[in-house]
């Protein structure tokens, strides 16, 4: 699976920003003998920085997550949809047999003393065919 640009952007950008978090974090440690002025300002720069970092990480670590999570559920829907379309498909091939009548014996399948047995022989084949 290839990742579209804008994503890969996305994940450049937060990536680049968690390196930029950890370089100040450096450079903060390297200057702990500086002013009180100083530090106050640069620690205030450095919240700034870390909090955009912290959103960095979150879309780098909630990204392979959700990719995750969004290829299993493409899976069970890919799943699901050739159970649906089985489905439909024995739903019109009972409707077929029973020839179109609505308030019947044989209208939901049919009932054991009306249907003759090569029918109900025939529904069941086809059931676990589209359903093995």
């Amino acid at each position: 699976m290839t990742r579209s640009t804008p994503i890969r952007y996305a994940i450049a950008a937060a990536s680049l920003a968690l390196v930029v978090w950890a370089g100040f974090a450096v450079y903060l440690l390297a200057q702990t003998g500086t002013s009180d002025v100083r530090w106050t300002r640069m620690a205030w720069v450095f919240a700034s920085v870390e909090a955009v970092a912290f959103a960095a990480a979150g879309l780098l670590f909630g990204s392979t997550v959700n990719r995750r999570r969004a290829e299993r559920a493409e899976e069970t829907a890919t799943a699901n949809e050739r159970d649906a379309h089985a489905g439909r498909a024995l739903a019109a091939a009972l409707k077929a047999e029973d020839g179109g009548s609505v308030d019947g014996p044989r209208a939901f399948g049919g009932d054991a003393a009306t249907s003759p047995p090569d029918v109900s022989a025939r529904h069941a084949r086809l059931a676990h065919q589209l359903f093995p």
